[in-house]
C-alpha cells in the first residue's frame, strides 16, 4: 500500500452539495455565480459503482492489480540473489553490486509522485498500461547491461516506472472495497506487497545457480508479459473517470476542469510537501512510519543476511539458501490470518458497539501482537543460526518475524486511515512510503559489513534491539492515543 491512492480523494465530481464557492476554493476553476455540474452515482445500488460489482468481477479487479504489485515487489528481491555474481562479473565490491537493489527501491519510492497526476486524469488502468511496458523495457536493459553503471541506471528507472503501479494498485483496492470492513481484501493487499520480496530469493537462488544472474531479469520479463493479458481485461474502477465517461455517453454536462496550476499544487502538497512536514513534525506519523519502516528495512537487510548465515554456517547452496526465505513467507500468511481473526473478534464487535465508528485505537491490536512476535523472531534467528543447531531452527525463526512485520504494517496503514481526513491520510501514507523505501535502500548496503564484523548473532541482535526499542509504540498509542491525537496539527480525529 502506498502513496495517495489509499483513500478516495475528495473531487469536484463527488461533492454532495452544488456549491460553486467550495469548488472555487479548492480548485480555483469555478466562479461564484454559475452553478457547478455535479456527477455522482445514481443511487446506493448503482451497478456502475465498483462496490456494487458482482463478487467475481470485484475479485478479478482485486487479484489483477495484486498480481502486478506482487511482480514489482518480487523484482526488488530476486536481483539480490545474484549480487555476488554481479560483483565478480563487473569486478566491483559487494556493496557496489547491491546498488542494483538499493536504487531500484529508491525508484519505487519516487515513482508514485509522478503517478498521481496520471491516475487523477486518466484513471487506474492507463497508469498500469503506460508504466508496465516501460518497466519491462528497463528490466530488459538491466539484463543486457555490460557494466555496473548501466545496470544500476536501468534498475533505478525500472523502479521509477514500477512504483506508480504499486501506488495505483492500492487505489484499485480502495475503489472496490471498503477497507474498514473488508479485512480479507486488506490481507490480500498485504500479501501482494510483502510476499513478492519473500519469494524473490526462493526463485532467484535456483535461477542464478543454474542460469546466471541475468535470468533474474528474464524471469521478470516473462511474468510481466503474462500479467499484461489479464490486465487487458481489467475494467476502470476509479469513480471520477467512470462518472465522466458515463456522463459523455448520456450527453450530460461535465464539471469545469480544475486550474492546472492549482491541481499540480494540490498534488505536490499531497505527495511530497505535506508528507515531508508530517515526517518532521507529526508524532503520530513519525511513530507509525518509523516502526513499519524498520520492519520493512530489516526484511531487505535479510536479503544479504540470510546468504551470509546459511552459506557460511551450514554451507547451503544458493538455491537452498533461497528456500530459507519460505519461513518468512509462512510468517506473512500467519500474520494475515491473525489480522483476519482479530478483525472478526475485536474490530467488528467494537464497530457495532460504537455504531460503526469505534475509537481508532482499536486498530492497534494487531501491532500489539506483532510488537512481541517481531523481536522474538529476530533474537531466535540471531542465536540459533550456528553450526551446532540444525538449519531448520533459524529458518523457523522467520515465521514470527514475518507475522510481526505484516501486523505492524497493516496497523500503521489502517490507524492512519482512521485518524486523518482523506487528503491528509493520503499524505500520511506517502510519508510511510517515503521513509520505508529510504530505509529499505540503506539496510542492504551495510548489512554485509555489519555481519562480517559482528557475526550473525550480534549483528541480528542489533536489529532485535531496534525492534525492542520501538515495541512500546502501539501500547503507548493504545493508552494515550486520544491525548496524542489532540496535539496533532493536521486535523487528526478528536474525541
Amino acid at each position: 500500500m502506498s502513496s495517495s491512492s489509499l483513500t478516495r480523494p475528495s473531487t469536484m465530481e463527488e461533492k454532495p452539495e452544488n456549491s460553486s464557492r467550495e469548488a472555487s476554493t479548492e480548485f480555483g476553476a469555478a466562479t461564484t455565480t454559475e452553478p457547478v455540474a455535479v456527477l455522482d452515482w445514481d443511487g446506493p445500488d448503482d451497478p456502475d459503482n465498483p462496490w456494487n460489482w458482482p463478487q467475481g468481477k470485484r475479485w478479478f479487479g482485486t487479484v489483477v492489480p495484486g498480481m502486478l504489485c506482487l511482480l514489482i515487489t518480487f523484482s526488488s528481491s530476486v536481483y539480490a540473489t545474484g549480487v555476488y555474481e554481479v560483483a565478480a562479473k563487473f569486478n566491483v565490491s559487494i556493496t557496489k553490486a547491491l546498488l542494483g537493489l538499493s536504487m531500484y527501491v529508491i525508484g519505487l519510492g519516487l515513482g508514485p509522485m509522478f503517478s498521481a497526476p496520471l491516475s487523477e486524469v486518466f484513471g487506474r488502468k492507463v497508469v498500469y498500461f503506460v508504466n508496465l511496458p516501460i518497466f519491462l523495457l528497463f528490466t530488459m536493459g538491466a539484463g543486457l547491461a555490460n557494466n555496473l553503471e548501466t545496470l544500476v541506471v536501468c534498475r533505478f528507472c525500472a523502479g521509477l516506472f514500477g512504483g506508480p503501479s504499486l501506488a495505483v494498485s492500492a487505489g484499485s483496492f480502495v475503489d472496490i472495497w471498503e477497507l474498514k470492513t473488508s479485512g480479507l481484501a486488506v490481507s490480500v493487499q498485504a500479501i501482494a506487497t510483502f510476499m513478492g520480496p519473500a519469494i524473490g530469493p526462493v526463485v532467484g537462488g535456483y535461477l542464478v545457480e543454474a542460469k546466471g544472474w541475468r535470468w533474474t531479469m528474464w524471469v521478470i520479463l516473462m511474468l510481466g508479459g503474462a500479467t499484461m493479458i489479464p490486465l487487458f481485461f481489467l475494467e476502470e474502477s476509479y469513480k471520477p473517470i467512470i462518472l465522466k465517461r458515463r456522463a459523455l455517453q448520456r450527453g450530460q454536462a461535465l464539471p469545469p476542469k480544475p486550474d492546472p496550476k492549482t491541481a499540480l499544487k494540490l498534488i505536490f502538497t499531497i505527495t511530497l510537501a505535506r508528507p515531508t512536514v508530517m515526517l518532521l513534525k507529526e508524532p503520530i506519523v513519525q511513530a507509525m512510519a518509523l516502526y513499519s519502516s524498520l520492519a520493512f528495512a530489516v526484511l531487505f537487510g535479510f536479503f544479504e543476511a540470510y546468504p551470509f548465515a546459511f552459506q557460511r554456517e551450514y554451507q547451503l547452496s544458493l538455491g537452498a539458501t533461497g528456500l530459507c526465505f519460505l519461513g518468512i513467507a509462512v510468517g506473512l500468511l500467519l500474520g494475515c490470518m491473525i489480522y483476519l481473526l482479530q478483525d472478526r473478534l475485536v474490530y467488528v464487535p467494537a464497530a457495532k458497539r460504537h455504531n460503526g465508528n469505534p475509537p481508532p485505537e482499536i486498530r492497534l491490536v494487531p501491532a500489539m501482537i506483532g510488537s512481541i512476535l517481531m523481536p522474538v523472531g529476530l533474537f531466535w534467528f540471531a542465536w540459533t543460526a550456528r553450526k551446532d543447531v540444525h538449519w531448520i531452527v533459524p529458518v523457523m525463526a522467520g515465521a514470527p518475524f514475518g507475522a510481526g512485520l505484516v501486523l505492524v504494517f497493516l496497523t500503521a496503514v489502517m490507524y492512519l486511515l482512521e485518524v486523518y481526513p482523506p487528503l491528509v491520510a493520503a499524505s500520511a501514507m506517502a510519508s510511510l512510503g517515503l521513509l520505508r523505501y529510504v530505509m529499505a535502500m540503506a539496510f542492504p548496503l551495510f548489512t554485509v559489513n555489519m555481519f562480517e564484523k559482528l557475526g550473525v548473532a550480534w549483528a541480528t541482535s542489533i536489529y532485535g534491539f531496534f525492534a525492542l526499542a520501538l515495541m512500546p509504540i502501539p501500547w503507548v498509542f493504545q493508552r494515550w492515543g486520544p491525548q496524542i491525537r489532540r496535539m496533532s496539527k493536521f486535523d487528526a480525529l478528536r474525541e
